[in-house]
């Protein structure tokens, strides 16, 4: 299994979150496991930070949410 990094809308309004769901082979369970990274940021800071983490982990970016055009 593959990390994700994933942008979400935050409840405030304009703002974003960027999680990142790391693959989880514990015996407990299989799947994966969020860690929330950025809260509450713009969507150039959201996009920075993705593409950071991206690099960072080996993980592929995944959009949670709908870009106004």
């Amino acid at each position: 299994m593959q990390n994700i990094i994933v942008i979400t809308k935050n409840v405030r309004a304009k703002k974003f979150n960027v999680d990142l769901w790391a693959s989880n082979t514990g015996r407990s369970r299989d799947g994966y496991m969020s860690v929330g990274k950025a809260f509450g940021v713009g969507i150039r800071a959201a996009k920075k930070e993705a593409n950071r983490l991206a690099e960072l982990y080996g993980a592929t970016i995944e959009n949670k949410y709908q870009e106004q055009k």
